[in-house]
């Protein structure tokens, strides 16, 4: 296997016979990425090859919610976007965390009970609680603080409408994917994006198919 060292700004990634799409290239990478999905793909039985998520039509791109769990998907784009989860996974390679659910709560500044995932730090440092909606996955607890956010925010893009190097707002959030890997069978290998709160660059993340994050680069 031939491996190639590719940089993106400040962060270095040591990929095995594969495609990186980033966002060095602009419009010659959304291209790239078009043909690839459309033109030329290499077909898989798997549900995260790039033929499969992209729809060359709207030029937009389904991103699975089990990205963000690490649960397997069986490539139904229709199901629910909340789904069973439980994954223990290391972000960084150190930090420790598991996502399980979906659990109900009873979120105390609203009553409402909300069906959510919760997101726990192994050492007890953090515990946040997420929900999906159509445009991703959002938090609306965490334990530091306590902090409670509306519905409608994104923490993670998921569903439809997604586009490549395009930046897209959820409420007071908002989310750029930067880049997309895919292997020598144009399946998905990881996927990083840039997210704010505001007007604020927060952080950069990876996410890997059954994985989930495993990088955080905060900004």
């Amino acid at each position: 296997m031939v491996k190639k060292l590719i940089l993106m700004g400040a962060l270095a990634l040591v990929l095995v016979s594969c495609t990186m799409l980033k966002r060095n290239g602009g419009s010659e990478e959304i291209a790239k990425f078009h043909n690839l999905a459309c033109s030329q793909p290499k077909k898989s039985n798997s549900p995260w090859n790039i033929g499969k998520l992209y729809d060359c039509a709207s030029q937009e791109m389904f991103i699975p919610y089990q990205l963000w769990t690490g649960a397997k998907w069986d490539g139904d784009k229709e199901a629910p976007c909340m789904h069973t989860a439980d994954i223990l996974f290391n972000v960084n390679g150190v930090s420790a965390t598991t996502i399980k659910g979906p659990i109900k709560w009873k979120n105390p500044k609203t009553d409402n009970i909300e069906t959510i995932w919760s997101r726990d730090k192994v050492d007890g440092s953090k515990s946040q609680y997420f929900i999906c909606h159509e445009k991703g996955i959002g938090r609306v607890y965490d334990s530091r603080g306590p902090r409670f956010y509306d519905r409608g925010r994104c923490k993670f893009p998921a569903g439809y409408g997604w586009k490549l190097l395009e930046r897209r707002r959820c409420r007071d959030t908002s989310i750029e994917i930067i880049s997309i890997s895919l292997d020598e069978n144009n399946n998905l290998l990881d996927l990083q994006f840039k997210w704010w709160f505001g007007s604020t660059l927060d952080h950069i993340y990876r996410y890997v198919p059954n994985k989930g994050m495993t990088h955080a680069w905060e900004q």
